[in-house]
């Protein structure tokens, strides 16, 4: 081997151990940040258990005390109750004894005084003896009529509150469900997930988010907010802004069940790619709130098509009638292959559904009508991609919907679309422009 050649032998060495070194720090990286998980969540763990056992130890303290005042108050008042006959008589013995005290005494007196040469005091005494009613003798009740106080309690109520706390809480090492992906749509993001635990039969799940990048060991300081409570395993999160991180979590429970699992590991995840906008140059309408509102207003009856080729085929979009005018034949929505034709969406090449509910495909009318557009009306357009090449288009009034299958014409990729920025995206998966088009003023429609 030549010099030359050992010298390049050594070059490519050095890449490759460079290489080398490059992944196994960012292995090193993903394993700290791993390891910090685990101890971040597990010191939040001890915390939580620490946390709620004070509380539940606090609830039971003051429960039992409560508990105790009130027998101890039952005790009093009973108490009360049942020694104030007692008492009563016992005022009425002290009494008659009193009365019969002082008779004994005033006769003693007389006696004592010579009565025979006294007949008056004998007749004093006579009087103050009747007065005193010395005949009067209360019935005292017998002990097994008397009240005697006691308390039951119920036998094993500490075994019993033993054995429930002792099956409160469980620890686990990995939640019930996870998000597993995020694909990014026209200001919104698709989120997906799955579950892991199969002792769970999960039938409905519950789908958070929060601003900005939220790591494990932060979650529970986070302010997150409920998006989605339902069964299906994936959700459309709307109305985000373009390059803002958004961390999402996910949770379930089981049928009949009221407690929800622990939630799963944040995900965190942003959209590249702008909402739907509507084109902000046309004659003839206006937009607002970022061009997401377009509003019909005077000039040349045309159509309105959106800004770019940006509806991809996989995903509903959904139009809402905010306010409504006049309508004419060629007025309604819809999507379409092509921008280039102005004067009517009721063509080839594209889905149009007029005002009076009438769909048509490539400008061909379909028997099956929906209902009429109005004021409050909720459009939804939702295409698939079928093995043969077709479309499966499906149009949605309210609670009517049309499906069929439509022979796009003109294939549309991503390779078209000049950097939107959207996800990679194979050559079957057509884009559209949407678009609609009213004669007269005053219609307005929003896109999302």
């Amino acid at each position: 081997m030549s010099t030359d050649e050992l010298i390049q032998n050594v070059i490519d060495t050095l890449d490759t151990a460079h290489s080398q070194q490059m992944q196994l720090n960012q292995q090193l990286e993903s394993l700290v940040h791993a390891k910090q998980q685990i101890e971040e969540s597990s010191s939040n763990a001890k915390d939580s258990v620490r946390t709620y056992f004070d509380s539940v130890r606090e609830s039971l303290y003051s429960a039992l005390t409560k508990r105790m005042n009130q027998l101890l108050g039952e005790v009093d008042r009973l108490e009360s109750s049942n020694l104030q006959p007692l008492l009563e008589c016992e005022d009425m013995i002290t009494t008659a004894m009193s009365a019969a005290t002082s008779c004994m005494e005033k006769g003693k007196e007389v006696l004592a005084s010579g009565p025979e040469d006294h007949v008056d005091d004998l007749l004093k005494f006579k009087d103050f003896a009747l007065s005193k009613d010395l005949n009067i003798v209360p019935e005292v009740p017998n002990l097994y009529d008397v009240a005697f106080l006691d308390v039951v309690f119920q036998d094993g109520i500490s075994r019993e509150l033993g054995e429930v706390i002792s099956q409160v809480g469980h620890v686990t090492d990995r939640p019930s469900v996870h998000v597993t992906e995020v694909e990014e749509r026209p200001g919104a993001l698709l989120v997906k997930w799955e579950e892991l635990d199969d002792h769970i039969e999960a039938v409905q799940f519950r789908l958070q988010f929060c601003y900005g990048e939220v790591k494990a060991s932060q979650a529970h300081r986070a302010t997150f907010q409920n998006t989605y409570t339902g069964p299906n395993m994936h959700h459309l999160v709307k109305r985000l802004k373009v390059k803002q991180p958004y961390s999402f979590r996910v949770s379930c429970r089981g049928e009949n069940e009221d407690q929800w699992s622990v939630w799963s590991v944040p995900r965190v995840a942003s959209t590249s790619i702008s909402h739907y906008e509507w084109d902000d140059s046309s004659e003839g309408y206006s937009t607002s709130n970022e061009s997401k509102i377009a509003t019909r207003t005077t000039g040349l009856t045309r159509a309105l098509y959106s800004k770019t080729q940006c509806y991809r085929s996989g995903y509903p979009i959904s139009f809402k009638i905010l306010d409504s005018g006049e309508k004419s034949p060629l007025d309604g929505l819809g999507i379409a292959v092509t921008n280039d034709d102005i004067n009517s969406m009721k063509r080839e090449g594209a889905v149009f559904l007029a005002c009076d509910g009438t769909v048509f495909i490539d400008g061909q009318e379909m028997k099956t009508r929906l209902p009429c557009l109005t004021r409050n009306s909720l459009v939804t357009i939702e295409t698939e991609i079928l093995p043969n090449g077709k479309v499966r288009a499906s149009v949605q009034v309210g609670d009517k919907e049309l499906t069929f299958d439509w022979k796009v014409g003109k294939q549309v990729t991503l390779g078209m679309i000049g950097g939107l920025g959207m996800s990679p995206l194979t050559e079957s998966a057509p884009c559209f422009f949407f678009g609609m088009m009213f004669s007269h003023e005053d219609w307005k429609v929003s896109v999302e």
